[in-house]
């Protein structure tokens, strides 16, 4: 080529171009230019600058590339996921588990040049769990929005010792067992829940996390938690993490409070009545005009009419017989959280550690999670300021208890 050019360079200069006729000025001719204002031998000499650009383009391309590819092969590099960036998910099941609720179980996606490549960093996972409650911001492809879901804890088998899987974690370094449980609510008024609720096996989500919900403090001696429907996956989630640690060689005192509008969501759970009045006009009233207290649900005895959170919760119940509870309300059963049930409890907790709040080792926390109108209830509205959303003053039933030693948060 390089010849070539020379070649054409020298009949440039015996013969101008017909279209660029050699111009005197002053005794001297100026030089045939192309198009763009080149003289002949520049014009020339373009195609090969361009190709020795190409060339070094190339190089250094191969060479990025090539150290990608040196930092991707990294295992170390690979699973470090940032927490800002959506990661590919699919769906593998989506069982509906009662007439308002789903559970959902996904993993990292296994189609595409991404598969298995993908899905939450597992050491940050690890961390997360450890410190606290933890979620993850779920997002479907078709929609713009996104929201904060816990995740459940590992599937808790009903042997009465943790699994190595439980042992582990939620997440696990080999891919193909990295998957996570949700359970979600079917609102026909929420956009992204209701999008969830009608998914089939193999459907396509993102997920982005870990986020800390709640920090445990460094000493925690006891636990009482006060839920509303679907906020009980952040009680089993702490449950789950407080059980498997040891304080002093004390596991810490975990209750849970748990309500629902409607028996069926908790099905299997043993849902007791309402405290009777005393009084002779009530019982007489009762008989009279049928009002008297619905009987307790006994617990359901065939496994298929037992709710997968009800039965997980009688495996922890089983496995930590003395350090965890939990009581089962009902709204369609006319029983809801009272300020006595609560009571009960803070005395319970009393007689469990053998010292007031105040006075035991460690924190005493409430913990209250649900809908905002649930926690609104219990513990006041949480507050909007500046951007964050805030505690705000304390409020509604336990603002008129005793709580000395106590420790309100609202989730």
């Amino acid at each position: 080529m390089l010849r070539f050019a020379r070649r054409a360079l020298r009949a440039s200069r015996s013969t101008i171009h017909p279209k660029t006729p050699a111009i005197r000025c002053s005794g001297t001719a100026v030089r045939s230019t192309d198009i763009a204002g080149n003289s002949a031998e520049e014009a020339l000499n373009q195609p090969i600058k361009r190709i020795w650009n190409w060339i070094g383009g190339a190089g250094i391309l191969g060479v990025g590339m090539l150290g990608v590819g040196l930092w991707s092969a990294n295992p170390e590099n690979s699973r470090r996921q940032p927490i800002d960036v959506f990661q590919d998910y699919e769906l593998l099941k989506n069982k509906r588990i009662s007439t308002s609720s789903n559970m959902l179980t996904i993993q990292p996606s296994t189609f595409g040049p991404r598969a298995y490549k993908t899905g939450l960093d597992a050491q940050k996972v690890a961390e997360a769990s450890k410190r606290g409650i933890w979620s993850v911001q779920i997002k479907h492809p078709l929609l713009t929005i996104a929201r904060l879901y816990t995740p459940l804890p590992p599937f808790l088998s009903d042997q009465n010792e943790p699994t190595q899987g439980e042992k582990f974690g939620y997440v696990s370094t080999n891919p193909e067992e990295n998957q996570l449980r949700f359970l979600i609510r079917n609102n026909p008024e929420g956009e992204l829940s209701r999008h969830l609720s009608r998914m089939q096996a193999g459907g396509r989500l993102e997920l982005r996390g870990p986020y800390q919900e709640y920090e445990l403090p460094g000493d925690v001696k006891q636990v009482l938690f006060l839920v509303g429907g679907t906020g009980i996956s952040p009680a089993i989630q702490l449950a789950h993490t407080l059980l498997e640690k040891e304080s002093d060689g004390v596991k810490p005192k975990v209750s849970i409070l748990w309500a629902n509008r409607r028996s069926g969501d908790c099905e299997g759970g043993t849902i007791e009545p309402p405290p009777r009045s005393d009084t002779i006009f009530s019982r007489a009233w009762g008989t009279l005009f049928g009002t008297e207290t619905p009987p307790p649900r006994n617990d359901i005895q065939s496994n298929q009419l037992e709710s997968p959170i009800v039965k997980e919760l009688s495996t922890l119940k089983a496995r930590y017989s003395g350090p965890f509870d939990i009581t089962y309300f009902a709204d369609d059963q006319q029983r809801f959280i009272t300020k006595q049930d609560i009571q009960r409890q803070l005395h319970a907790a009393i007689r469990a550690t053998g010292s007031a709040a105040t006075e035991s080792r460690g924190k005493s926390l409430i913990l209250i999670s649900g809908p905002d109108g649930f926690v609104e209830h219990f513990a006041g509205p949480k507050v909007w300021r500046e951007g964050k959303e805030l505690q705000g003053t304390l409020g509604g039933i336990l603002q008129k208890m005793d709580l000395q030693g106590w420790t309100v948060w609202k989730l």
